[in-house]
């Protein structure tokens, strides 16, 4: 039977969506020359393109519902809680590993300095814009293109390795700076792993939340967070907290009822179009 999505056509759709986002933010650039330095509205473009190619994918398989298209379902209020805490804390772990990567190759001081620019608040009502665009908008779209459409897609005809795999390394290249990949794949591992383990898109997007969320809360801090992370005890705690809380969320969705009717969802095929006369 043939498979709702292959692993060709998730590359295809990935490689699309990233053409148009940077086609997008190319010509927003021409009549807003400030884009480069505006997170917000980079992430705002981001959000529509997303959007956009998901409500393409969706129409594209009748006889499917939105939720359904995207693992929209339901998950138990304690695999919801564990992700939340996952995502907070992954954080310094990731941090580290990025730091590593940053130390065997630096980035230009004048990149660095103009990525860090990115999440200081000018205002106000620029913190509450930056909040809500790094740790809500754009979670949600990212997790609704690679677990949503593409794993879930996947699923219909590949295994949850094989449909993991291509996903998360789809999630990690289409971010442009190769120094970051190592994290982000990491990243996207845990996030594949819950969405593969609770059959639902949700824990995800809350995990990337909390995630990004604490990136906004380092720079809010002006400094003094990304310094407490970076204590040894505070990484070797966050670490074996983090591995933790996998295994447990692992656990609970495998003996949980609502976890395993949703899983029973993926690997189904698309059903056949309707016979016209």
């Amino acid at each position: 039977m043939k498979p709702d999505l292959t692993h060709g056509q998730a590359v295809g759709w990935s490689l699309s969506v990233m053409l148009a986002f940077l086609i997008a933010v190319q010509n927003v650039a021409l009549f807003v020359p400030s884009l480069a330095h505006d997170l917000v509205l980079g992430v705002g473009i981001e959000v529509v393109v997303y959007l956009s190619a998901c409500a393409l994918f969706s129409a594209r398989r009748q006889g499917r519902s939105f939720e359904d298209v995207f693992a929209l379902r339901r998950s138990p209020a304690l695999l919801l809680v564990a992700a939340v805490a996952l995502g907070l804390a992954l954080r310094a772990p990731i941090d580290f590993l990025q730091s590593a990567m940053e130390r065997v190759a630096p980035l230009p001081q004048a990149v660095h300095d103009q990525l860090a620019a990115l999440l200081v608040p000018r205002n106000r009502v620029h913190a509450v814009a930056l909040a809500t665009v790094v740790g809500l908008l754009g979670p949600f779209v990212e997790e609704l293109m690679y677990r949503g459409a593409l794993f879930t897609g996947l699923r219909s005809g590949a295994g949850v390795l094989s449909a993991g795999i291509t996903t998360s390394l789809l999630f990690t290249l289409v971010h442009s700076e190769p120094r970051f990949w190592p994290p982000l794949f990491l990243l996207a591992c845990c996030l594949t792993a819950m969405r593969a383990a609770s059959g639902s898109l949700w824990p995800g997007v809350l995990m990337h939340g909390a995630f990004n969320g604490t990136a906004v809360v380092m720079a809010f801090s002006g400094g003094k967070a990304d310094a407490i992370l970076q204590r040894p005890v505070i990484l070797v705690s966050s670490t074996v907290t983090s591995v933790l809380l996998l295994a447990l969320f692992l656990q609970l969705a495998r003996g949980n009822s609502v976890a395993e009717r949703a899983r029973s969802l993926d690997g189904q095929p698309a059903p056949a179009p309707e016979a016209t006369s």
